[in-house]
């Protein structure tokens, strides 16, 4: 056994924070993918993430640095450094350059939520992410920010782990207290994105629960994961829907930072901004339950081999051969070549040519 399906990060999409934490003039020190990197909004509300030190003398930006206009200022020397990471301006020799520059990484903000890209082979991105439409439908979803975004924090935990809840029918049981498992209804792989329908019974076993006043009542668990770095789950019953979305970004070898992002249909004429009734209930019941799955993939190792049984081998399976393509020590992994963005597949956030 061992903590990691392979030996690199996997490729792909990551969050790093929420557009409404990140004003223009705001800096953030943060550290992804064993990098100590600085994200910054220009005045104008340019979004950038650069290496975090400093080419002249190697101060860290994010401690002690300003933005000034469209730059970044080093708090060391006021040596100035574009949002592209190329050299603006040296105050005190304004009349010299120097051929030095800071490594940008790609950034994308899409429905609220900052992202960056992560490839170990450093090509440009080969899929967009193209958001959840209840985070951007906030006329018949609550809106996410601030009461849906939840900052779990760093930890233990690797990216897979989460996205591995897709073809494990049988955990509800036992760590959400479900009455009985799940049954796939579907499942679609489409290059980087996958797709499937879970059958569940929400209340199974029980007269009545604050969810399911009535009884038992039948209903869906759909997910979508984007790579291993963002996955979905939507929670459908009947014309109500909760919509949650898990982020694990590696910040080192060992441990991970995790965004938990959620909202939930509107209160039939509610307007208020602040869920209420089954839309609140949800929401904060939701929290309490991906903690549980925290606790597990907190302490757990990988498996490479497992002793499946029940049916989990079929989609379990598949789903560890999907997963390959993002490890570029995999093998058999798929390595697309970064100017091939026009052969990606044209599926929900492929870039398109």
């Amino acid at each position: 056994m061992k903590d990691w399906p392979y030996d690199v990060f996997p490729t792909g999409w990551y969050q790093i924070g929420y557009s409404a934490e990140l004003p223009p003039g705001e800096i953030r020190a943060v550290k992804y993918f064993d990098r100590d990197l600085v994200l910054f909004r220009t005045e104008t509300g340019v979004l950038s993430l650069l290496d975090a030190f400093c080419a002249h003398l190697g101060a860290h930006l994010g401690y002690g640095g300003v933005v000034k206009g469209e730059c970044i200022e080093c708090p060391f020397h006021g040596w100035l450094w574009s949002s592209h990471g190329t050299l603006a301006e040296i105050p005190y020799a304004p009349g010299e350059t120097r051929n030095v520059s800071l490594e940008r990484w790609v950034t994308d903000e899409v429905d609220g939520l900052i992202l960056m890209w992560y490839d170990a082979f450093g090509r440009e991105p080969f899929w967009r992410w193209p958001g959840i439409p209840e985070f951007a439908d906030d006329v018949k979803h609550y809106p996410i920010y601030p009461q849906g975004a939840d900052h779990v924090g760093i930890r233990k935990i690797i990216p897979q782990s989460p996205v591995e809840n897709t073809p494990d029918y049988h955990h509800f049981r036992w760590v959400h207290g479900a009455g009985e498992s799940g049954r796939p209804l579907m499942w679609e792989e489409q290059g980087h994105y996958l797709h499937t329908r879970i059958g569940f019974v929400f209340g199974a076993g029980k007269p009545s629960t604050w969810m399911t006043p009535d009884g038992p009542v039948i209903g869906e668990i759909e997910t979508e994961a984007w790579g291993l770095g963002l996955s979905n789950a939507r929670f459908v019953l009947g014309n109500f829907i909760t919509s949650q979305l898990t982020a694990t970004t590696p910040v080192d070898r060992e441990h991970s930072q995790l965004f938990d992002t959620i909202t939930s249909t509107r209160e039939p004429g509610s307007d208020d901004p602040q869920p209420s009734g089954l839309a609140g209930r949800m929401i904060e019941f939701q929290k309490g339950q991906i903690r549980h799955d925290f606790k597990i993939w907190e302490h757990q190792r990988y498996v490479e081999h497992p002793p499946f049984a029940g049916g989990e081998e079929q989609h379990y399976a598949r789903f560890r051969r999907w997963s390959r393509q993002f490890y570029s020590d995999a093998p058999y992994a798929t390595r697309p070549d970064r100017h091939a963005a026009a052969s990606v597949a044209r599926v929900p956030g492929s870039v398109q040519s």
